[in-house]
């Protein structure tokens, strides 16, 4: 019998946080445009239940609330989505770069899981570095319980498999895409600076994707330094950063006060 995790899907990290809803919230819509599963994952940690009388049924209990929660806040937006869910034993990274084999996307929120590796680093973060899927890293207050919306795309113009994939969630989002093209900085000053440009680099670097995306509206700028770093400086509230999975490590994105996705040049 075919096993149906194998098949393709958009996964969810939950752990019972807000940040993890508004991360399976924000995920709908990329199950819907590509017509497969929404899967919700919550990943027990095996070290934290081993030892302890009723600590695991009490883990289980936490996480079939935490699904159900998920779920019935997927349902809720009256999207037609197949909503899966499943719980999994042992470490989350583990777990969740596992799921990333099959995965066509993973979700996670920016503060849920980041408690998760004890001192090391933000799971999210991890996770967004080595998948071998893209990873959306969903950054959204909590507090918000608003389906979270995406205000502009942003991305790096000399990437081409970042850009088709800023293209298209700009396409999915109906927001506008800005394309940012990196020149180095003059002077450390100058790290973060940006201004609006017409360019014929950037011309020749977007007329295909132009061509290709018509209905999308695209903006450009050049900026000194890095584009990680660019938004570190200038993010705004529910802008969406498409960028290179490596390159989202060399910087402190994810703390920029926008939502990233992460692409590897296998990603396509």
């Amino acid at each position: 019998m075919e096993d149906i995790y194998s098949r393709p899907s958009v996964v969810v990290g939950i752990d019972g946080s807000k940040a993890a809803i508004q991360a399976a919230l924000w995920a709908v819509d990329e199950a819907v445009s590509r017509d497969i599963p929404l899967r919700l994952v919550y990943v027990i940690d095996a070290i934290e239940v081993s030892g302890e009388p009723g600590s695991y049924d009490g883990r289980m209990a936490a996480a079939r609330v935490a699904l159900h929660d998920a779920s019935l806040a997927v349902e809720e937006t009256g999207k037609p989505v197949k909503i899966e869910t499943d719980i999994l034993r042992g470490k989350p990274l583990n777990k969740l770069m596992h799921e990333s084999r099959n995965a066509t996307m993973i979700c996670v929120g920016s503060m849920g899981l980041n408690h998760a590796r004890r001192g090391q680093g933000s799971v999210a973060a991890t996770l967004a570095g080595a998948a071998l899927c893209p990873v959306a890293v969903i950054n959204r207050d909590p507090k918000d319980g608003a389906t979270p919306e995406v205000s502009a795309v942003v991305a790096e113009v000399d990437n081409g498999a970042v850009l088709r994939h800023a293209f298209e969630e700009a396409r999915l989002r109906g927001v506008p895409l800005r394309a940012i093209s990196v020149h180095p900085a003059e002077a450390p000053d100058d790290v973060g600076a940006h201004r609006s440009v017409e360019h014929p680099h950037l011309s020749r670097r977007l007329a295909r994707w132009t061509r290709l995306y018509p209905d999308v509206q695209v903006e450009s700028e050049a900026v000194h330094g890095h584009a990680c770093r660019y938004m570190a400086h200038h993010a705004k509230p529910g802008e969406l950063l498409v960028t290179d999975a490596h390159a989202a490590q060399l910087c402190s994105v994810y703390n920029a006060g926008c939502s990233v996705l992460t692409v590897r040049c296998g990603n396509l």
